[in-house]
C-alpha cells in the first residue's frame, strides 16, 4: 500500500573513519547508543519520519564509509542528496583538518545548492578535546555553512542539528517552488513511495 508524505529528504553523514557518524545515526533515528558499533563498510542507511511545521517529512539518512578505499564508492551516493552533514571528532585535530577534503568532495559530486552542516561531536569528552569550539565556528563561518557541536553518546544537539537541516532543505524547496509559480500550478508537494521486491522508486507531484 502506497504512502504520502509531504517531502522526501535524502540526506548524508560523511567524514573520517571513527568520527562517530553510525552513532549519531543511531542516536537520531533510533534513540540508541552503542559503544561496539563496526565502522560502515560502504553504504548503510537509516529512516526516519519527523513533522515541521505541520510537514510529514521523511528523511533517508545515509550514513557513509570514512576510510580512503570506500570513498569512491560513496562519490556515487553524493548524487541527489538533499543535505550533508560534515562530522569530525573533537578529540582528533586530523578529522577537523580534513572537513576541507570533505568540502572539497561536496563541491566535486553533490549538487550545487547542496545544504550543508558542520558537526564536532563527541563533545561529552572535552577533557580529550583537540578541536576548540571556535575552530569550528569559524571554520563554518569561513565556508558559510551552519555549525553544532554534538554528542551521540549524550544525546546533545542531535536532535536540533537533523531537524535543522530539514527546515533549511524544506525553505529552500518553498522558496523555488515560489520562485516558480508563475510557470506553472504551485502547492504542497506529495510524495508518494512505490516499492517492489525488484526496484524502488518516488514519484513527486505539485498538487
Amino acid at each position: 500500500m502506497a504512502k504520502t508524505y509531504d517531502y522526501l529528504f535524502k540526506l548524508l553523514l560523511i567524514g573520517d573513519s571513527g568520527v562517530g557518524k553510525t552513532c549519531l545515526l543511531f542516536r537520531f533515528s533510533e534513540d540508541a547508543f552503542n559503544t561496539t558499533f563496526i565502522s560502515t563498510i560502504g553504504i548503510d542507511f537509516k529512516i526516519r519520519t519527523i513533522e515541521l511545521d505541520g510537514k510529514k517529512i521523511k528523511l533517508q539518512i545515509w550514513d557513509t564509509a570514512g576510510q580512503e578505499r570506500f570513498r569512491t564508492i560513496t562519490t556515487a551516493y553524493y548524487r541527489g542528496a538533499m543535505g550533508i552533514m560534515l562530522v569530525y571528532d573533537i578529540t582528533n585535530e586530523k578529522s577537523f583538518e580534513n572537513i576541507k577534503n570533505w568540502i572539497r568532495n561536496i563541491e566535486e559530486h553533490a549538487s550545487a545548492d547542496v545544504e550543508r552542516m558542520i558537526l564536532g561531536n563527541k563533545c561529552d569528552m572535552n577533557e580529550k578535546r583537540q578541536v576548540s569550539r571556535e575552530k569550528g565556528e569559524k571554520l563554518a563561518i569561513d565556508y558559510g555553512i551552519k555549525f553544532l557541536e554534538t554528542s551521540a553518546k549524550s544525546s546533545l544537539n542531535v536532535e536540533e542539528a537533523f531537524f535543522t537541516l530539514a527546515r533549511d532543505i524544506m525553505t529552500k524547496l518553498n522558496k523555488k517552488m515560489n520562485d516558480n509559480s508563475s510557470a506553472g500550478p504551485s502547492g504542497p508537494v506529495k510524495i508518494t513511495e512505490n516499492r517492489s521486491k525488484k526496484s524502488s522508486f518516488f514519484r513527486c507531484t505539485l498538487l
